[in-house]
């Protein structure tokens, strides 16, 4: 009778712990698939040579993977999270809409007396840029503590490219000018009602957004780091300048991908900012990624890149942070990045690491030999003065001023045509100043070159007047 009961409990014991494993497995990440990630993850930030970078992933509402990589940087470190802000300030203004106090529809001269740009840009223009304002006619050169009215001030003095509601372009003030409409309708400023309504209610203890960050940024010069102090801009906060950690944005993207209640928003609403025409919602982008359908976000500062993405049919949410930038990473490494992780999350195969660093090395040779190069033609161009015609230095002078002088109007032109954006020398420089470097010194060398021609020029001219005179 005893080892029957024994035996019973024995039972009942391993089917209770069969059914706890059973549970455990179905709601946590395969061992397998961890190790995958952290081999994923680790290998490109080294090959990136990326300072520090966390990345959480959550699964239907439940934290499954949360890693810090590099140097000083751990799972509570808090980044910039640069434009992922927008998701916040776009959560908040349908928190508004659904609560009365904001019509997506309405003009925002509704909300703020003092825009005068057109009457004919909505909230909703705004949210989804396609306002038919842009970088092309504004980009904005106030002080970091400038304030919204300041920035609104500064705005009036704007065209339109577009006409309202006629053609994407990605604005940062679209979203600035947000936050001062939630400011507006609510009665509390950006901070207080972010902070009341978003931060607090999902318990998000690692965000901030009064630019308290723990690491520092990074620029990267032909791959290597060079830290960067971020200025905290205030009138860019609701666009760019939240500051939080990997689990705090996976916790909030998850509240919106589980439409939980407590974001304040209906799931109808939910569905509104996640749906859109284009592939701009509201605050969030639609599209696929490594071919599941995904909402995401990414955010960029010159010394931070983050990315957020939903996978809107897999029940993932993921986020990643990094304390280094260059515009390259924008346009290849983090989509890459991204894709990788997705990819063995859907049990696919992740892109193959490519060793960036050495190809930073190969450029850094291109760049020296480049400039011993040209020295030596121009110590030669001193030495050999009689190897050249006048007619010839005469051209030579004349191409080698007109390409930096060319050059330096058509990037910012061709920059912008290409990203869509408005670029000033200023932020290009922040971006790559590796490449901007290599420009401006081959600049230098063709500017030097002219004044060289031109000396010869002028020392032939007056050698030859002078010879005339005494004849």
């Amino acid at each position: 009778m005893q080892k029957k009961t024994l035996f019973s409990i024995a039972t009942i014991a391993l089917i209770i712990f069969s059914f706890l494993i059973f549970t455990s497995e179905a709601s946590s990440i395969n061992l397998s698939t961890k190790e995958k990630l952290d081999q994923y993850i680790e290998n490109t930030a080294k090959k990136l040579a990326i300072p520090g970078m966390t990345v959480a992933i959550s699964h239907n509402g439940e934290l499954i993977y949360s890693e810090a990589f590099g140097k000083d940087v751990h799972q509570d470190t808090r980044f910039y999270i640069g434009s992922t802000s927008k998701t916040f300030t776009a959560l908040a203004v349908m928190q508004l809409v659904e609560q009365g106090n904001i019509d997506l529809d309405q003009s925002v001269t509704t909300y703020l007396q003092d825009f005068t740009v057109s009457d004919q840009i909505t909230v909703r223009h705004l949210l989804q840029h396609i306002s038919g304002m842009t970088e092309f006619e504004f980009i904005s050169s106030l002080p970091e503590d400038a304030q919204f009215s300041d920035l609104l001030q500064d705005m009036n003095q704007m065209s339109l490219t577009y006409q309202p509601g006629e053609q994407f372009s990605y604005f940062n003030p679209n979203y600035s000018l947000l936050g001062a409409i939630i400011e507006n309708t609510s009665g509390q400023s950006y901070i207080d009602y972010v902070e009341n309504h978003i931060i607090q209610p999902l318990g998000l203890q690692n965000t901030s957004l009064i630019g308290e960050v723990d690491t520092n940024g990074h620029l990267s010069f032909f791959g290597f780091s060079i830290k960067r102090t971020e200025p905290h801009i205030k009138y860019d906060l609701p666009a760019g300048f939240i500051t939080s950690t990997a689990e705090d944005v996976v916790r909030f993207l998850e509240a919106i991908q589980m439409k939980d209640p407590v974001v304040g928003v209906s799931p109808e609403g939910i569905d509104e900012m996640t749906s859109s025409k284009s592939f701009y919602g509201m605050g969030l982008m639609i599209g696929e990624i490594a071919g599941r359908p995904a909402v995401f976000h990414g955010g960029a500062l010159p010394g931070y890149t983050s990315d957020a993405v939903i996978l809107t049919e897999d029940g993932y949410s993921i986020a990643y942070l990094i304390n280094k930038n260059h515009l390259v990473n924008g346009f290849i490494f983090n989509p890459a990045i991204t894709k990788g992780i997705v990819s063995i999350l859907t049990e696919q195969e992740p892109p193959s690491n490519v060793n960036y660093f050495w190809i930073y090395r190969l450029l850094i040779i291109l760049f020296a030999v480049t400039i011993v190069y040209n020295t030596i033609k121009i110590a030669k161009m001193i030495s050999r003065p009689e190897q050249k015609s006048v007619k010839q230095r005469l051209t030579a002078a004349i191409v080698n001023l007109v390409i930096p002088i060319a050059t330096f109007i058509a990037i910012p032109i061709l920059a912008a045509m290409i990203m869509q954006r408005g670029m000033t020398w200023e932020l290009a420089f922040l971006l790559m100043p590796d490449m901007i470097s290599w420009l401006f010194i081959a600049l230098a060398i063709h500017l030097i070159q002219s004044v060289i021609h031109f000396a010869f020029i002028f020392k032939h001219y007056f050698n030859f007047k002078a010879s005339t005179t005494k004849d």
